[in-house]
């Protein structure tokens, strides 16, 4: 799974059962390991929560989309 849209998602849901309806493949879990491994996510009271470098992770990868969605937009249809 990609990391920066599953930092999205828990983002958006930070409840593991809310998080395995959002996502379908296994990997989930495994992906969440490591991503708290990395420093990019905790879990705390049994919720995920994504740390400061988590966030600005996040932010880079919606800011590259972005500009690559803008240099080619005829591209992504």
């Amino acid at each position: 799974m990609f990391e920066a849209r599953l930092l999205g998602l828990v983002r958006r849901h930070p409840d593991p059962v809310a998080l395995a309806r959002k996502v379908r493949d296994g990997s989930l879990f495994a992906t969440l390991g490591h991503l708290e491994d990395r420093g990019l996510v905790t879990k705390r009271r049994g919720l995920y929560r994504l740390t400061r470098y988590g966030r600005q992770e996040l932010w880079w990868a919606s800011a590259v989309a972005r500009l690559v969605a803008r240099a080619h937009p005829t591209d992504l249809r």
